[in-house]
This record gives C-alpha cells, structure tokens and sequence, in this order.
C-alpha cells in the first residue's frame, strides 16, 4: 500500500489491536517517513480481571510492556488510547488502578467513553451493573486527569517548528493537523500567517502558544 501510493503524503494507521502489533509493524513505522508516528492503541482498562471480563486477549503486564516496546522503537510517537470506564463490577479499587495507570503511563491522545448496557451482548446479563452517576464521575475524573496531561504535553512543543497538514480556513486563520492529531478525536493546530494555502497542503509551522488540547503557530516561510 505504501509503495503503491506516492502521492499520499501521510499514511495514519488507527485501531490498533494491541494484540497484533508486531515488531515487524513498529520497524515499518519507525523507518518509513510517509507513514504518522502515532499509533492508536485501544487497552479499554488495565486491570486484568476487568480486562478478561471485557474478553480481551492481553494482560496488563502484557501492555505495559507493549508500550514501553513501542516507545522505544518510535522514539517521539504519539500514543492514542481509548478506554471503557463503569463496566459491569467495577470496583472502586479497579477504576482508581485505571486511573494511577493514565497519571502514570501519560498517554498523548485518550478518549474514554461510558459503559452501555446494550442487549445482546454477554455484559448485558452481567451482574453488579453501575449506577449511571457513578458511571459519569469515573468518566468525568478520568477526563480531567487526561486534561492535564494533554495540557503538560503540549507545552513541550512551545518553539518547535512542525508539519502541519492545512484542512480549511475559519476566521481568518487556517486549520490544520499535525502528525500527532487524527481527525475528529484529536486536536488541532491553528496557523497564523498572510500567504494563502490550500487545503491538502504541507507546511511547516512555528508553535507560539499551547491549548489544553491545540496548538497555535505562525507559517515559517
């Protein structure tokens, strides 16, 4: 596919199953310089008896060691996670372990979402099922520590010089992403700057500012 396609200029993979990330995978997108240095990895939790409820096939031992193999392997990757917060049985004990593991491991990009009780499913019949407001602080405090963490990671490329790729203009300033923000979940760089771009178009950027999520930059002619 990559070989094949020379005119795409990146190339971001998403929903990585954790257990199919090979080293043959992480060398691929270690060396290849067309291909975003961001993988989206969905762990969903991190305590092993929530996670084997869930049916997933890995440990936490199992990735934490993944993600300390990919960020050797990829040095600067931007790490993306999702997680399912108030599954059925949750104990406290295991959402706060859940939530030490985000302060913790400090992923780039993190999207949590609040369990649903659909029918058809096997957890649907589980029991201990989490009342709706518990549900909503799990979640809410889960967000506010990822806020955090976001707002810290950001402030490290005050002064740096990007790639951004420009999507469309909005107030008098272009928007845009970085190899680090996939579409409709991440954040956004907004550049400032008197020559007229293109949608589509490369550029490089200079970060001036940092949002708790975005970013902010003059075009570097």
């Amino acid at each position: 596919i990559i070989s094949n396609s020379p005119d795409i200029g990146w190339i971001r993979l998403l929903y990585l199953n954790p257990e199919r990330i090979s080293d043959e995978l992480l060398e691929l997108i270690a060396s290849c310089k067309r291909v975003c240095k961001y993988i989206d990895l969905p762990i969903q939790h991190i305590n092993n008896r929530i996670l084997k409820l869930m049916n997933r096939k890995i440990t936490k031992q199992g990735i934490i060691a993944l993600i300390g193999k990919i960020r050797k392997k990829i040095p600067g990757v931007c790490l993306r996670t999702s997680l399912i917060v108030g599954f059925p049985s949750e104990t406290d004990k295991e959402f706060n372990e859940l939530l030490e593991f985000i302060k913790e491991v400090k992923f780039d990009r993190l999207g949590a979402f609040i369990y649903s009780r659909e029918e058809n499913t096997p957890a649907y019949s589980f029991k201990g099922q989490i009342a709706r407001k518990l549900k909503q602080e799990r979640f809410e405090a889960i967000m506010s520590a990822q806020q955090k963490i976001a707002a810290e990671l950001n402030s490290g490329f005050l002064g740096k010089t990007i790639p951004v790729l420009i999507e469309e203009k909005q107030d008098g300033a272009y928007l845009g992403r970085s190899q680090a923000d996939a579409p409709e979940v991440d954040g956004m760089v907004y550049v400032n700057g008197k020559q007229r771009l293109l949608e589509g178009e490369f550029v490089k950027v200079k970060i001036t500012d940092t949002l708790e999520y975005d970013l902010v930059g003059e075009l570097k002619i």
